[in-house]
């Protein structure tokens, strides 16, 4: 994702998260899920949802595609864990707002709006900045066409209070765990940020006192990823690279592509340069 670069940030967003940090993290998005069903089902005791059957219905809904979804990961190959994660958690922000919905808004609790935070987490864990700009501005899109819906469905007054207060919440939230995660994630010291002059990558000085060791690459590969990048720099295309690996070709299209991403290069042979500076290969 390069949404970013005409802002100029590309050289501020962090590695992307290797094929098994990803797995983890998407399989403890499926952990999750269980207690969310609980909590909202324990929350209709307290408040009354505009309809309970609506209310089961989404909650039968996410259990479902939480099953499939832990099937999924458990089958998924490291081209594929990204996309399915992301798809999970983009359908926890439909369901969040269906239970929104059912619940006439944010009712007489406010743990409902505070926990579309956490869908934040998984976006920004995924895709960085970007992934907190998108679930930021699914909220407030989502915000405005629930409180539509609800004064379409049962005539309620639009709480263009609540819509205000809550986007700007989570506009807040999303740039504090953007910027947490740029740290913690990207681990970049102020004194290795490289200056981009001509083209060329120009180390800033390091302050005095501090001793920078030689870092280990920036980007992590799996072993899978390690094997179509060596076939890449080998001149192998696509098809020749199935063939060896024994995967079909679409696959290695996927690999090849998301080596592209998280390399930061435009064609296969600036990602094998990137790689090689990289000592990748």
């Amino acid at each position: 994702m390069r949404t970013l670069s005409f802002l100029g940030l590309e050289t501020a967003q962090r590695p992307a998260l290797n094929a098994s940090s990803i797995r983890q993290l998407a399989r403890l998005g499926t952990v999750v899920r269980w207690p969310g069903v609980i909590f909202a089902a324990i929350l209709s005791l307290a408040v009354v949802p505009r309809s309970a059957v609506g209310l089961g219905a989404v909650l039968v809904w996410v259990a479902i595609y939480n099953a499939w979804g832990m099937i999924a990961i458990a089958k998924a190959d490291d081209s594929q864990i990204l996309r399915i994660g992301r798809a999970l958690t983009l359908i926890d922000t439909v369901s969040y707002f269906l239970v929104l919905f059912v619940f006439g808004g944010v009712g007489g609790s406010t743990s409902i709006y505070a926990a579309y935070i956490l869908l934040i987490v998984w976006l920004v864990a995924y895709d960085g900045a970007e992934g907190a700009m998108l679930s930021v501005a699914i909220f407030v899109v989502g915000m405005i066409a629930l409180h539509a819906a609800l004064k379409a469905a049962f005539n309620q007054e639009f709480a263009t209070k609540d819509v205000l207060l809550w986007s700007l919440i989570m506009v807040v939230a999303g740039a504090i765990l953007a910027a947490y995660d740029r740290i913690v994630v990207g681990g970049v010291l102020p004194s290795a940020v490289a200056n981009v002059t001509n083209g060329s990558s120009v180390a800033m000085a390091p302050a005095a006192g501090v001793v920078i060791s030689s870092a280990p690459p920036a980007v992590r590969l799996s072993r899978r990823e390690q094997e179509v990048l060596q076939l890449v720099a080998e001149g192998y295309s696509n098809a020749m690279i199935a063939g060896r690996l024994h995967l079909s070709e679409n696959t290695i299209k996927t690999y090849v592509e998301n080596l592209l991403t998280r390399l930061n290069a435009r064609n296969r042979a600036e990602a094998v340069a990137t790689a090689s500076r990289q000592n990748l290969i």
